[in-house]
């Protein structure tokens, strides 16, 4: 009997001798209807009204029907894309665009140069390949991303469509390549570009929309604005923190984005706006984690009514070190707690990694970020912030191998959620979780191997995206049809024989108390490392790349 099988064999014997449990969450896989693609991802959530909690047998929803109906908005991949469809510059990063200036040499530098792996050039090959589709593509380039929310396809028409959050059931906040411009942000319709050519759009309350405007048409060579849209109005640019010069003549350009916001009804419904904003240092230009404060409730949204200020912590010099290379805030909710992640420099790498650090600010009129530390956030972790609810859960995905990233390997990540004790935690909720972090994958472990065609051992959740206040979450998932070997994190799908998938999928609260606990996923290789099924592209590049710096997330 070989090793592998051994350890498969006693992984489901000590499964099987474990009391028969319940998880926290039943796993729905979102087949879409009218989109087609290799994979499919979950990209957001459907808010729920005030009052309604699937953890609660007596809050459940009327409207929808039941905890499932609140719909998932998501994306399909059918390669690499490369360059971000929603991020201004390229890995967040190139604001000189430099590295995709230079093709497929450029993409390996940015990996040498900022991840550090040993695999930059596997890497760098897939990603460029899907640049270089769409780059060969020119005006109408091969479609890639197929947006949709559950049956419902957005956007048909059009070319790279994604979506960073959900208004409703049917309204969708995000952007999409038309004929004349890359990215064009829409809601409900298409936004106007105000002074440039190129918009994207990651949030809506009430009539506000915000997001970006790019100055150019072209791939290359942009700067951008933060920007907010009145309703259907020219949008307003916001100014960049210490300049009006966009630093093109440094070979760098100002960038500036706005990714969430917020209307706090505790302050004369005062908006605060969060995102990223450039300042100026010498010739650099400094993208940041920003929150924009409006100053005077009464003068509206007038790009001249907006504090930038940029959060202490999280900025790019830190003691005289240029500790990050970019930072960015991606959400925040109604008791003012603000989530974001800053991307560690390649020169200052920390426990073997140059890691997309991920933080928390308690209160957003007095910004200052603090990294998630202790249990499953080890130190030098990295991972990819999704989103907060106003019960102060926080999703993400987050590293679970600790080995060596710089001069290494990439490591594996998985799905997290994190019941932050902030202003506006709700103690009973907090306690479902026994007031910590957890990966997710073990709150979807209910000790069955396999059994029935939509058993949770069918999944391994790799992303959460966004929460609603009912504790919904949208997520993407690995999918062994049928069910993994055994119930551990870490099990063969078909003894290692048989391809995942790469599925879009919610994660429903179980409201029942006595139907669900909590039971970790063990582990049956010491070493933890995947040696499954193929899984393309998607595991080792685009999983990587999707979402980098982005919402999410929402």
């Amino acid at each position: 009997m070989s090793s592998k099988l051994q350890l498969t064999t006693l992984a489901v014997l000590v499964s099987a001798a474990l009391p028969a449990q319940a998880a926290l969450y039943k796993v729905v896989e979102v087949t879409p209807a009218g989109v087609t693609g290799s994979e499919y991802y979950g990209t957001a959530i459907q808010p729920s009204a005030v009052g309604v909690n699937c953890f609660d047998s007596g809050a459940l929803p009327t409207t929808p029907a039941t905890c499932e109906d609140y719909k998932l908005a998501g994306e399909t991949r059918n390669w690499a894309e490369g360059v971000s469809y929603r991020e201004e510059v390229a890995f967040a990063i190139d604001n000189s665009f430099d590295y995709i200036e230079d093709g497929y040499d450029g993409f390996e530098d940015y990996c040498f140069f900022q991840l550090g792996y040993t695999t930059c050039e596997s890497w760098a090959s897939n990603q460029w390949n899907g640049w270089k589709r769409e780059l060969n593509g020119g005006s109408t380039p091969p479609n890639n991303s197929s947006a949709f929310i559950e049956n419902s396809p957005i956007n048909s028409s059009k070319v790279n469509v994604v979506i960073n959050s959900l208004v409703s059931d049917t309204e969708a906040i995000g952007n999409y390549n038309s004929s004349t411009t890359r990215n064009q942000a829409f809601n409900s319709v298409e936004l106007a570009n105000g002074t440039g050519q190129q918009s994207r759009a990651w949030a809506k309350k009430k009539s506000y929309t915000v997001g970006s405007i790019s100055s150019s048409s072209n791939y290359l060579n942009n700067f951008s604005k933060a920007a907010i849209w009145d309703g259907s109005n020219a949008p307003i640019e916001l100014d960049w923190k210490n300049t009006s010069d966009n630093g093109s003549g440094n070979d760098v350009y100002a960038q500036g984005s706005a990714r969430d916001l917020i209307i706090d009804a505790n302050d004369s419904d005062r908006m605060y706006i969060v995102g990223y904003n450039s300042t100026a240092d010498g010739d650099s230009r400094l993208m940041q984690a920003t929150i924009f404060k409006q100053k005077i409730v009464a003068n509206g949204i007038s790009a001249n009514n907006w504090d930038s200020n940029t959060v202490v912590n999280a900025q790019a010099e830190i003691g005289g070190d240029f500790i990050h290379s970019n930072s960015v805030v991606t959400n925040i909710n109604e008791n003012l707690v603000a989530v974001g992640q800053a991307k560690r420099s390649g020169n200052y790498p920390e426990n073997g990694a140059v890691a997309n650090r991920l933080f928390v600010i308690p209160n957003a009129a007095s910004p200052s970020a603090s990294f998630f530390s202790g249990g499953i956030f080890f130190n030098g972790a990295g991972g990819q912030m999704g989103g907060i609810n106003n019960f102060n859960e926080i999703v993400g995905r987050i590293d679970i191998e600790n080995n060596r990233e710089y001069d290494g390997k990439q490591r594996r990540q998985r799905a997290f959620i994190y019941p932050y004790n902030g202003n506006g935690t709700d103690v009973d909720r907090a306690k479902i979780f026994n007031n910590k972090a957890w990966i997710i994958d073990d709150l979807t472990n209910d000790g069955k191997v396999s059994g029935t065609t939509d058993n949770n051992n069918q999944f391994r959740i790799y992303d959460a995206t966004d929460i609603n206040d009912a504790g919904v979450i949208s997520a993407t998932a690995l999918k062994c049809v049928g069910g993994y070997d055994s119930v551990a994190s870490d099990s063969y799908c078909g003894n290692g024989s048989t391809a995942e998938k790469i599925v879009a999928v919610k994660l429903v609260p179980i409201s029942d108390p006595t139907q669900r606990s909590i039971q970790a996923r063990p582990f049956e290789n010491s070493t933890i490392e995947r040696q499954g099924g193929s899984l393309g592209f998607g595991a080792i590049t685009l999983l990587g790349l999707f979402g980098l710096m982005r919402k999410r997330i929402k």
